[in-house]
C-alpha cells in the first residue's frame, strides 16, 4: 500500500515577475542557514509559494535545479501542514542548500515556516 500523495497544483505557485515582486515589496524575511523565506501575508487569497535559485547566489544551472528540487519537496511534505489560505511564500535558496545534509535543510524549512506562522504543528492539518 502506497502512502497517499501530498502535493499542491500549479494555480498554489508564484508564477509570474509581478507576482514575485510584490512579495518581495512587502513581504516578511525570516532567515536561516540554507535559505530565506519571504512571506506576504494575503487574508482571503488562496496559500502560494515560489522558489528562487539565482545564479550568483547558488551556481550553475545545475546546482539551481537541485536547490529548487530539494526546497520543492521539503515544503511539498509538509504541504498539509501550511494553510490553505492567507500567505504568499517565496524560498529564494542559498548556496548551501544544494549540500547540506536533508534532515538539516528539513529543519530550516521548518524553522522558517514556523517564524512566518505558516506551519501548523506536527500532527495537526492547517485549516
Amino acid at each position: 500500500m502506497t502512502a497517499p500523495v501530498r502535493r499542491y497544483d500549479s494555480s498554489r505557485r508564484v508564477r509570474t515577475s509581478i507576482e514575485y515582486a510584490q512579495v518581495k515589496a512587502g513581504a516578511s524575511a525570516f532567515r536561516a542557514p540554507h535559505c530565506l523565506l519571504l512571506a506576504l501575508a494575503q487574508a482571503g487569497l488562496p496559500t502560494r509559494v515560489g522558489f528562487i535559485a539565482s545564479k550568483k547566489g547558488v551556481g550553475g544551472a545545475v546546482q539551481r535545479n537541485r536547490a529548487r528540487r530539494r526546497l520543492r519537496e521539503l515544503v511539498r511534505v509538509r504541504w498539509s501542514r501550511i494553510p490553505e489560505t492567507g500567505y504568499w511564500l517565496v524560498f529564494i535558496a542559498h548556496r548551501s542548500a544544494v549540500t547540506a545534509p536533508h534532515q538539516e535543510l528539513a529543519s530550516s524549512v521548518e524553522r522558517v515556516l514556523a517564524a512566518a506562522g505558516a506551519l501548523a504543528p506536527v500532527g495537526e492539518t492547517a485549516c
